[in-house]
């Protein structure tokens, strides 16, 4: 097979994706934006054109970029859902070509392209769906299988309404580029599922046959989705120990941990893999850093434990806990404050979205920060709570609900000072030091 042209789908608004400022598919991981390792490093060797729906925000950066193939890009001027994006590039696809459609803020296993085009290959079907098999329910589409073909995608169905187990994920093959095009302008409706319709009436009239995937699969929708990517992309993470690298004594790292260039490990900590450390970060005494990203140029203090989480470039701590979050870059937190991860009856945690409460489905979750942020010592911020670009959170107080952007956030500490009257126990500090084994 050759001559496949891949629709990359890097548009979008991320109107969900509140408090992280970063573009979705330009979100940095390992030093790299998310399009390297969705797009870039998974095009199979049979794609020879791409074509690139970008937002009016990033069209210069795809424009400049370099790729193994030649490329286009065309501007999705408004957020009107996947059909309009696909026929954006209507006049930058010849005629009749196959088509492979990438959405490029999901992140699936480095060969389901190259494995799906190879479907194609031994079924010669008009189409091939990428069907994910989903260990729970997700609000997305489902496949409705007839054996091996597929029959309609079903949107959103409800739990236990689902009309297979089969997730509808992107990397569709389409054979004939026209065919699609023409039944997307014709199908019409009120909610955003023209793309899925027009599919499902395709069906009716070609065949269309699922290639099961049964690996991971993370896709950029909500906020707190930076750690099931993180996740997904440490599967691809090896061992690595760059130029200039210090580790001081009794340091203990085990799995796999890539440490980049210029970084400081200091004394009496242990890194457990798979982790990221970015250049020219220092990693301070007694640390505890599990499963996390730590980006460029941190400084992470002395007995300071990181867990799960995603830390961007130039973040600054000091003894301070920090649980299954998403720190985008430029935070700093005052010496004692923590990041809350677990509710005490370790419920599932929600969150508001665009004013909606949003379960999460997550038991583990920290807090959710914008770049620029500065909390004060002590502080406490509550599981699930998103804090703002560009805000002040001040110190000894507890952050239970989210805080807009630009913020200045302050407690009062009531006290009543009056005169003592206690004294000391009769027993001595030295017999207390005799007691201590």
């Amino acid at each position: 097979m050759n001559h496949v042209t891949c629709i990359v789908l890097a548009g979008g608004e991320g109107k969900r994706f509140w408090p992280l400022s970063n573009n979705k598919v330009l979100f940095p991981f390992f030093g790299k934006p998310l399009f390297d390792f969705s797009v870039r490093d998974v095009l199979p060797k049979e794609i020879d054109n791409i074509v690139i729906v970008a937002s009016p925000g990033t069209k210069e950066y795809y424009e400049k970029i370099s790729l193994p193939v030649k490329h286009t890009v065309v501007v999705q001027e408004q957020s009107l859902g996947m059909a309009d994006a696909v026929l954006k590039t209507k006049d930058s696809v010849a005629a009749h070509t196959p088509l492979l459609i990438v959405i490029a803020d999901d992140v699936s296993d480095v060969s389901l392209y190259t494995d799906l085009l190879k479907t194609v290959e031994k079924s010669q079907a008009f189409g091939v769906m990428p069907g994910w098999k989903a260990d729970r329910y997700y609000d997305f589409g489902y496949l409705v299988l007839d054996d091996d073909r597929v029959t309609a995608i079903k949107e959103k169905p409800g739990e236990g309404n689902e009309p297979s187990s089969y997730v509808y994920i992107g990397g569709q093959y389409i054979s004939d580029s026209s065919i699609l095009f023409e039944e997307l302008e014709k199908t019409k409706s009120e909610n955003d599922d023209v793309f899925e319709k027009a599919l499902s009436s395709l069906m009716q009239t070609h065949e269309f046959i699922m290639h099961p995937y049964a690996g991971a699969d993370a896709t950029l929708k909500f906020p707190w989705n930076v750690l099931e990517v993180m996740d997904q992309l440490f599967l691809r993470l090896k061992s690595h120990r760059g130029k200039n690298v210090v580790i001081r004594s009794n340091v203990v790292i085990e799995g796999d941990v890539y440490i980049d260039d210029d970084v400081k490990i200091f004394e009496n900590t242990k890194i457990v893999g798979p982790a990221y450390i970015g250049r020219g970060s220092i990693i301070g005494n007694n640390n505890m850093i599990r499963q996390s990203h730590i980006g460029d140029g941190c400084v992470t203090g002395f007995n300071t434990d990181i867990t799960r989480s995603y830390i961007g470039d130039g973040c600054w701590f000091h003894m301070n806990y920090i649980g299954d979050s998403v720190l985008e870059g430029d935070i700093t937190l005052g010496g004692g404050a923590m990041l809350a991860n677990l509710r005490l009856d370790d419920g599932k945690i929600a969150s508001l979205v665009k004013g909606e409460k949003c379960n999460t489905e997550k038991n583990k979750l920290g807090s959710i920060i914008g770049t620029g942020v500065r909390i004060g010592a002590n502080t406490t911020i509550m599981p699930g709570v998103k804090i703002g670009k560009d805000s002040l959170i001040s110190s000894g107080i507890v952050i239970d609900r989210d805080i807009p952007n630009s913020s200045f956030v302050k407690g009062v500490t009531n006290y009543t000072i009056v005169a003592n009257k206690n004294t000391p126990s009769p027993l001595s500090r030295d017999e207390f030091k005799k007691k201590l084994v």
